[in-house]
């Protein structure tokens, strides 16, 4: 992620009593399925896998949160603590949650790295042309064609990364993608009939 921007606040938010039970169901879709698969809970994901691929799993699930609207009054964590907080944020920042809110992940093969500077990434469910992310940190470990789940927002008119990224072997990339095209083509059959 470029530049200082923090959802520290917005995590502090998330403890509040009318947001936590949401959450937890969030993060239930998210690693319920593994955990009753490996019967393990949250916390000793982070034995399994390391600390910090649980904590990137907790962040996509976080942001993913932070884009949805929760029942039954349609209410999102993102304007609500804006409202209320959002004078104690840097305008980066609140532009950033903004950005978030609207934010969809998807899966994106890496190109033309500039260590410490950018890349370029290509949507591979969504299509469209190769996109320029500005990016410090991620550019110095990721190679030419590697794949990965992750949110590119618009912020002061540059792309950057969210915090939640998911590096994709080839192969898993090839099936996440089969598997979407498979479950696209059954909604179509379904609606047409």
């Amino acid at each position: 992620m470029l530049g200082n921007h923090s959802l520290s606040g917005l995590m502090k938010w998330l403890t509040h009593e009318e947001w936590r039970e949401p959450f937890s169901e969030v993060l239930d879709l998210h690693l319920g399925p593994a955990c009753e698969d490996y019967e393990m809970g949250f916390e000793d994901i982070a034995e399994v896998i390391g600390h910090h691929a649980a904590m990137a799993l907790w962040g996509c699930a976080f942001e993913d949160f932070l884009t949805r609207a929760i029942e039954p009054d349609g209410r999102n964590i993102v304007e609500d603590y804006l409202k209320r907080r959002g004078w104690k944020e840097s305008t980066g920042n609140r532009r950033y949650m903004e950005a978030l809110r609207n934010s969809c992940m998807s899966l994106y093969e890496v190109s033309e790295i500039v260590p410490g500077q950018s890349f370029l990434a290509r949507d591979l469910l969504g299509g469209g042309e190769p996109i320029r992310v500005s990016e410090h940190s991620a550019t110095k470990s990721l190679k030419v064609w590697d794949k990965i789940g992750a949110r590119i927002v618009e912020v002061s008119g540059k792309n950057i990364l969210a915090g939640g990224l998911l590096p994709f072997r080839p192969s898993a990339a090839t099936l996440l993608m089969d598997d979407l095209k498979a479950a696209r083509t059954q909604a179509g059959a379904s609606s047409a009939s």
